[in-house]
């Protein structure tokens, strides 16, 4: 991890906000889920138990979703959804 952080607050790119409009996306309505895991199975399987992570990625008001897959953090994989609608 380049930054060393693990946090929807960016210290390179801001919020995810920010973010989106940094790269001209326009929306009404925005979320995003991170997380840390071995698999991307295992952390899918961790923000579905998630009360607030499943009521993002199951959203019918998000129509949009940007996925980013790291690897090498303390945590594995960093995954990261970015939804927008």
């Amino acid at each position: 991890m380049v930054n060393n952080y693990f946090s929807h607050q960016s210290p390179t790119y801001g919020s995810p906000g920010d973010m989106l409009r940094a790269a001209g996306v326009s929306y009404r309505l925005m979320g995003e889920n991170i997380a840390g895991n071995a698999t991307v199975e295992r952390a899918h399987y961790a923000l579905m138990q998630s009360q607030g992570h499943r009521a993002n990625i199951l959203n019918p008001n998000f129509t949009r979703v940007g996925v980013g897959v790291a690897s090498g953090s303390p945590y594995g994989l960093i995954i990261t959804e970015l939804f927008a609608g």
